[in-house]
């Protein structure tokens, strides 16, 4: 993908949330598959809606599934084309323009047909690119990624139109914008290493913030330790406060005080005194 991500830290943001403080390994393996089949061209935002609508459309599994009764009730049912994926595939002619479409991407052989075996669309790496060609595309419903992230617009909600109309638009929204805090946490920027900055209230909130040649989204930037003089006794020099970023997830823990190094330093000087 078009960031490179301390895949470490993302684990840690969304074993948070969304994930709600516990991940398994299938959920894992799912999403490393996802992270890596990403297509360069892809923003966070919509980078980050794929995965919300992965995690919903998969029952938070983040494998690969059926469609739940094998589309009993449904016209493709008995010809063994129901959904499957990380989005539901469905039809026959779905199955076919996606060989083609993933021979030219170099995802299936020449030999491999989704056709003759539909299972393939199982396979993770084959789930992945159905899941992100096919809402860059409009192969579900005409409704583009596109139509939704652009620089300058970001529709969460509107974008559940890319799959199935406005079913549950708002809480998969919800789950982009945990997505989202997770890679804009976790993100390197080119020759900036990323490393872990201690936080003193980390005790208390739980938050260890993740420098990637910047302050990670929701989290506070180190104080500075003054080396000038205290001014005098009894008052210390004040770091400047930089305001918290918006956009986060209203959850998200309140940001540590940033005079905490200043008081300490101003008690080891009057003690040196």
């Amino acid at each position: 993908m078009p960031l490179d991500l301390d895949r470490a830290a993302f684990f840690d943001a969304v074993r948070r949330s969304p994930f709600a403080g516990h991940l398994t390994q299938p959920q894992v393996d799912g999403m490393v598959a996802i992270l890596t089949a990403c297509p360069a061209s892809l923003s966070v935002d919509a980078a980050a809606y794929c995965l919300a609508t992965t995690f919903h459309e998969t029952a938070r599994t983040m494998q690969p599934i059926e469609e739940f009764g094998r589309g009993k009730g449904r016209k493709y049912g008995p010809t063994g084309f129901w959904g499957r994926g990380y989005v539901q595939l469905t039809w026959e002619t779905n199955y076919a323009k996606a060989t083609k479409r993933l021979r030219t991407l170099d995802i299936l052989k020449a030999s491999e047909d989704l056709v003759k075996t539909p299972t393939l669309a199982m396979r993770s790496d084959v789930a992945a690119a159905i899941l992100f060609y096919g809402m860059i595309e409009g192969w579900f419903t005409g409704k583009k990624l596109a139509d939704y992230f652009a620089p300058g617009r970001a529709d969460p909600v509107g974008a559940r139109r890319i799959i199935n109309g406005t079913d549950r638009d708002k809480l998969i929204a919800g789950y982009q914008a945990q997505f989202r805090v997770a890679l804009l946490s976790s993100v390197r920027l080119a020759g900036v290493p990323a490393a872990k900055v201690p936080d003193p209230m980390a005790p208390l909130t739980g938050v260890n913030g993740v420098v990637s040649g910047g302050t990670a989204p929701g989290a506070t930037k180190p104080p500075v330790v003054s080396t000038k003089p205290a001014v005098s006794a009894t008052k210390a020099p004040v770091s400047a406060t930089k305001p918290a970023p918006t956009g986060g997830l209203s959850s998200a823990p309140s940001p540590a005080p940033l005079g905490f190094w200043a008081r300490l330093h101003a008690a080891l000087s009057r003690k040196a005194a």
